[in-house]
């Protein structure tokens, strides 16, 4: 800053500068008694400065031992009336008249006659209340010295995130948060995942009335911990930043439950991206033996399309299993292409060298413009699904149970369906974000039921369809319904090349995410080095290709991942985020403890069971 500015920031004196060191006592009392009051002054003459500035000079005059405010220069055109002289005189020694309060503390925003100023905010919510106020007090601090001086101007913090969003004509201002239609799909496009393709599976493992049953039972008790989420943060967020589900568990429950709440949050994430890697490897070993296939010559059909792994002999299973690695060669070209190319040996490996480059990026934003390609390969695989079903008819007997066609109404296998389930309605890490993008917060929990409706109708769609209408045993359906279709399928060859490049694109942000919840928690960066990257990568990698190799099963997988991170995350930790907040207001029960802790007590047992299945 230079002198001349500094000098503007200073009070004007009255006379010649004191040249003499502090005046002393009997100056400054023929001062006092020489020189009016500034409460005098201001009726007739006014004063430069502003009520801001009249504080500054009382706070600067008071520090140097008593000296009145300064009136001005005598020459200098007024700029401004700070008041009337009848207003001063009735708060004159009025140290805490609302005028001389900073800008933003609640009730400063008003005039001398204490009516409220233009642009006040009344009713507003706290946090934009106070965002304005700040506002308002930065905007008076810059116009404070008369000269343009970016050390004053407002810091880019402190402005709410509105201030940056361009407002067209016609546009209203809320315009940039997302509709309710565009909520209850983007919730329903973040739970729909590879769960959708073992739901015909687990559906098989709990019985047809069990499991229909359990969907509807698990939908509700996930929605109903959910919307105590939103209910908690929703009461806490008015007074403190809260980012997502970690943030609130750390203020109510303490710095352990953030821990465990982001632990189990990054164990979601790593069982995705098992998932991801057994689902990639098996699509890109069926592309390529497709590929292969017609090149060579080879040639083999099937009547109905699909068929059942469990029960082919090993002549047959060399020509439709798109599995075998060890059955015998037709010619030399297709022994040598079983040998290097297999899908539980070699095809997790080249796997590496196509994804692993993509990984080491330091942004991920250019795998963001690929998001349309989930909600479009959902829909893909439930139009090729149904189709499928409307072509093959019931298939189902209720009645003899000799008949391979016989669907069990209950099974005591259930536990199977309950923690795929735990794991195909877990979104509550993520359900602050994508609420707070809601452009009408008074319908969140509306919006939120009908997604959690939508999702729930989905999975039963898909899995009593499937299971209904298989034409062969209801035993051979796979926890992959894909790997039930002949692998020279037209349709199924389609379906997984699509999705292997729809995952090629979602994979890279599964890492990323891991990559921040893990670095970002050590380091405080996301970015800390590339050598670190790399380590924690090829960590993460290995332990994907160990389970493509040795456990390819993706629904084990994601029955146990679901029922861990679904007893922490779903059942445990928004109940005790809920009591907790309860409890802090004085309204917590005796018979609402015991409530909670049995939905507690389910998402114990859905994982205690995962063991005994």
């Amino acid at each position: 800053m230079s002198t001349d500015e500094r000098r503007l920031l200073l009070p004007r004196g009255t006379g010649r500068p004191n040249r003499q060191g502090p005046p002393s006592s009997s100056r400054m009392a023929r001062t006092s008694t020489s020189v009016p009051s500034i409460r005098r002054v201001t009726g007739d003459q006014g004063l430069g400065v502003s009520p801001g500035g009249q504080s500054w000079h009382r706070k600067i005059s008071e520090s140097a031992g008593g000296l009145p405010l300064p009136s001005g220069d005598p020459g200098r055109t007024n700029l401004r009336k700070i008041s009337r002289p009848e207003e001063t005189s009735e708060n004159e020694g009025d140290g805490d008249s609302l005028s001389r309060r900073p800008y933003h503390y609640a009730g400063s925003q008003c005039s001398l006659t204490g009516q409220p100023m233009a642009g006040q905010l009344t009713g507003a919510d706290p946090v934009e209340e106070a965002h304005y106020r700040r506002y308002r007090y930065y905007s008076r601090l810059q116009t404070q010295t008369g000269v343009n001086l970016d050390v004053l101007n407002i810091p880019s913090h402190v402005l709410p995130v509105q201030f940056y969003q361009l407002h067209f004509l016609g546009v209203s201002p809320s315009a940039g948060k997302q509709s309710s239609i565009v909520t209850i799909f983007a919730i329903w496009n973040t739970m729909m995942g590879t769960s959708l393709l073992s739901m015909p599976w687990a559906l098989g493992q709990a019985g047809l009335a069990m499991g229909l049953a359990m969907m509807a039972l698990v939908a509700g008790l996930c929605l109903y911990t959910a919307y105590r989420i939103l209910q908690v943060y929703k009461i806490h967020s008015r007074t403190m930043k809260i980012s997502e589900f970690g943030d609130l568990c750390g203020i109510l429950l303490g710095r352990w439950a953030e821990y465990v709440a982001t632990l189990f949050s990054v164990l979601a994430i790593l069982g995705a991206a098992i998932v991801y890697w057994v689902l990639m490897s098996n699509f890109l070993y069926s592309t390529v033996s497709f590929v292969h296939d017609n090149v060579v010559g080879y040639n083999s059909t099937h009547e109905d399309g699909v068929y059942c792994p469990k029960n082919e002999t090993p002549q047959t299973f060399s020509e439709i299993d798109i599995f075998s690695n060890d059955s015998l060669p037709l010619n030399e070209a297709t022994s040598k292409f079983d040998t290097i190319w297999g899908q539980f040996t070699t095809v997790p490996l080249f796997l590496i060298l196509i994804v692993f480059p993509l990984i080491n990026l330091k942004s991920a934003t250019f795998f963001t413009r690929f998001n349309a390609l989930g909600t479009v390969s959902i829909i893909f695989i439930l139009t090729s699904v149904l189709y499928r079903c409307y072509e093959w008819g019931i298939n189902a007997d209720f009645s003899d149970e000799t008949s391979s066609q016989y669907i069990p109404l209950i099974k005591s296998s259930f536990p199977s369906l309950t923690g795929i389930l735990a794991l195909g309605l877990f979104i509550h890490n993520a359900i602050i974000t994508i609420m707070t993008n809601n452009k009408h917060q008074e319908n969140n929990g509306r919006d939120m039921s009908l997604a959690y409706l939508l999702v729930t109708g989905t999975y039963m769609l898909i899995g009593a369809a499937f299971y209904v209408s298989f034409p062969l045993a209801k035993s051979c359906i796979e926890d992959n319904l894909l790997n039930n279709f002949h692998k020279r399928d037209g349709l199924t060859v389609a379906a997984k090349m699509f999705l292997f490049f729809q995952m090629m694109t979602v994979f890279p942000l599964i890492m990323y995410l891991l990559r921040v919840s893990v670095l970002y928690t050590i380091y405080r960066t996301v970015w800390p080095g590339l050598p670190h990257i790399l380590i924690l990568n090829s960590s993460i990698i290995v332990v994907c290709v160990l389970f493509a190799m040795f456990m390819p099963n993706i629904g084990t997988i994601i029955r146990f991942s679901g029922a861990a991170c679904g007893l922490t995350i779903i059942f445990a930790l928004p109940v005790m985020v809920y009591l907790a907040s309860v409890k802090r207001t004085g309204d917590l029960t005796w018979t609402s403890i015991i409530l909670h802790s049995f939905i507690i007590m389910l998402g114990a047992s859905n994982f205690i069971a995962q063991f005994f299945i």
